[in-house]
Formats: structure tokens, C-alpha cells, sequence
């Protein structure tokens, strides 16, 4: 296994935690632990920071990452993966994965998943889908839902608790998955796929990955179990440094 190429989309500005990235009161900054992992996943060859300032280059310099300028102006991170590859002059048929910036504890198999995704199922698009833990609200519109065909393929996604628990009897109850926000796509459709005009939709859930399904491409969705949580106030950033000064002096 192996030959994908991790982009990691990092932007300075952050609404409810501004400069997340660089955060780090773990003795590492919050982009150094997400570069880390995505570095042990064994489908991966090469880590890549997409960056929108010298700051956040000055950091991924200083532990040995690479990174990549991109623009500050990007609506989303796909659009700035898309920049990234152009800039790394990535071919037509690499696999790029798209890791979350704010996701330190992502689990390296979670990664992995999405490429063997995409390579066994021909769909344009590879993410993850996890069985929701008994504690986790499924009305809660945080959580993103997904719901799939019997291949494997996304059906849709939503802020809403889908499917609609009714009260039919009988049969096997459809399976609820939360999404796991990462996606592998070789370059070429990367590239499509930044080209493709916002859809209805997607502008409704406020969901990029809607864009691909509405103009007809294919998600495959790997189901994994993913306990592993984005970082987006700093509330939940302290509670990460708590999990990682628990797991010892190496933090895990």
C-alpha cells in the first residue's frame, strides 16, 4: 500500500478559534500532531500543507513539514487542494486525500480507508462513514449524516437526521452513518470538481461534498469506526491538550 499524497488544508483565519493551526500548548502546534498522523497512514507517500501564510510556513518549517503557498481567498478546502496540486504539479492519476487541518487525533486507518475506497470502487470520490457511538445526538446538525446505496455509494448527506425513523414493521432498520470529513479523489477529478458550479444543495446544507453527487459523480463511503473529533473552539482544544497530557509524556 501506499503512492496517495496528504494535502492538509491550513488557514490562519479561524471564526470561532482564530489561529487554531499554530496552537500549541501540547509543546507541538495543532498542525504538527494532524501532519503526524496522516504521515503514519501506510497509503501514504507524502505530506503536504496548504497554506495561506508565512506564519503557518514558518511553523511546518520548523518540525521538518513541507508546505505549499496557496491563496486566501478560497471558499473551501477543495478549492484550495486544487491550487496546492497545481502547485506541486501533481499528474493526472496521483491520489490526493484531503485531511482535515484541525483533526490531531485522526486515526492513520481512517486515512487508508478512503484510499482503498477509491481504488476497488471506480466512484470519483472516496470518504468515510462511522456507526454513531451511543452517546453522540443524531439530530445534532454539527454531525454531518450519510446515507448510502447497497455499493457503497453515497446516497446523500445531511445537517438533518436522516434516514426518517418511521414506524414501519419489519425489515432490517437502515443504517445511520456520521461523516468522517475527509476525501480521496485522484487529481484529475480534483480539478473537475473545482471547476463544477455551486449547486443547489449544496448552498442548502452547507455541504461541498453535495456539489460532486449533484452533478451526477460518485462517493464511495468506507464504513470505519472514527472516534476522532475536529477542533473548532477552544474549548475543544483543551480538552485535546487534556486527552494528550493523560496519554503520557510522549502524549500517546
Amino acid at each position: 500500500m501506499g503512492g496517495a499524497i496528504a494535502i492538509i488544508p491550513a488557514r490562519l483565519a479561524s471564526t470561532r478559534f482564530p489561529e487554531k493551526v499554530l496552537a500549541a500548548r501540547t509543546g507541538r502546534p495543532l498542525i504538527q500532531h494532524v501532519f503526524e498522523r496522516a504521515s503514519m497512514a501506510e497509503s501514504i507517500d507524502r505530506v503536504v500543507v496548504a497554506i495561506d501564510h508565512e506564519r503557518i510556513a514558518a511553523t511546518v518549517r520548523a518540525f521538518g513539514g513541507e508546505c505549499v503557498m496557496t491563496s486566501a481567498e478560497h471558499p473551501n478546502g477543495t478549492s484550495r487542494l486544487d491550487e496546492a496540486a497545481r502547485g506541486l504539479g501533481l499528474g493526472d492519476d496521483e491520489i490526493v486525500v484531503n485531511v482535515q487541518g484541525d483533526e490531531p487525533e485522526i486515526d492513520p486507518e481512517i486515512i487508508n480507508a478512503a484510499v482503498e475506497a477509491l481504488e476497488q470502487t471506480g466512484a470519483e470520490v472516496a470518504t468515510v462513514g462511522s456507526p454513531f457511538a451511543p452517546h453522540e445526538n443524531r439530530a445534532d446538525p454539527a454531525i454531518v449524516k450519510v446515507v448510502c446505496d447497497a455499493r457503497g455509494l453515497a446516497l446523500y448527506f445531511s445537517r438533518a437526521p436522516i434516514p426518517f425513523l418511521g414506524r414501519a414493521e419489519g425489515g432490517a432498520a437502515a443504517p445511520t452513518l456520521k461523516h468522517v470529513g475527509l476525501y480521496a479523489y485522484r487529481v484529475a477529478f480534483l480539478r473537475r470538481y473545482a471547476a463544477l458550479p455551486a449547486t443547489p444543495l449544496e448552498q442548502t446544507e452547507k455541504l461541498e461534498q453535495l456539489r460532486v453527487l449533484e452533478h451526477g459523480y460518485r462517493i464511495a463511503v468506507a464504513v470505519r469506526e472514527a472516534h476522532h473529533h475536529g477542533i473548532d473552539t477552544p474549548e475543544q482544544y483543551e480538552a485535546f491538550v487534556q486527552r494528550w497530557a493523560a496519554r503520557g509524556p510522549a502524549g500517546g
